[in-house]
């Protein structure tokens, strides 16, 4: 597996994990701390919210990449497979267009941090750096929707289901087992 496949397939995963797993032993850490030896620390909250922000919006562009975002199906599935892709192709474009709208506000808001800087309160920590999760989140969420109809257009890929080999074989499972 070459580096860029790894990077298309794992790359927010990965990070996002990361930064739950550092999110939970923060705060763990400040439960002991308070309430065992009744020395609480600010500075862990604070980091733990940072890595919250980033697992999140680096999440949304990993849900996109799967088509795992919630989507009400029930009306789209009672029509053909012509205007299923119609309607999906709709509302993908109107949220691409919300995607480059909060990409292009997440920059603005990001440079003027850059402009006048915004310190922290407890680590004292440029408020651009954590900023940044929403430039990078939304942007590869915009990013993620042109990937999938790039697979859509050049490889015939589903737009409505999982492109991925883990729900493809839950899928053939499914059907070999009728569920």
């Amino acid at each position: 597996m070459g580096l860029f496949t790894l990077l298309e397939k794992r790359l927010e995963e990965v990070i996002a994990g990361i930064g739950v797993v550092v999110m939970t032993i923060m705060v763990f850490f400040q439960v002991v701390m308070r309430y065992v030896f009744s020395l609480p620390t600010s500075w862990s909250d604070e980091i733990a919210q940072y890595c919250m922000l980033w697992s999140v919006y680096l999440s949304v562009s990993w849900a996109v990449r799967e088509r795992a975002h919630i989507r009400v199906m029930n009306f789209i599935n009672l029509f053909p497979q012509a205007i299923k892709n119609g309607l999906v192709v709709f509302s993908d474009f109107m949220w691409f267009v919300f995607g480059v709208f909060l990409t292009w506000h997440s920059i603005t808001l990001n440079l003027s941090y850059w402009k006048d800087p915004y310190f922290s309160p407890a680590l004292n920590i440029d408020q651009k750096w954590p900023y940044l999760c929403l430039v990078f989140g939304f942007g590869l969420m915009t990013l993620r929707l042109i990937q999938i109809y790039y697979r859509w257009w050049f490889y015939g890929d589903s737009i409505i289901e999982s492109y991925t080999k883990e729900s493809t074989t839950n899928a053939s499972v499914s059907k070999r087992l009728r569920i």
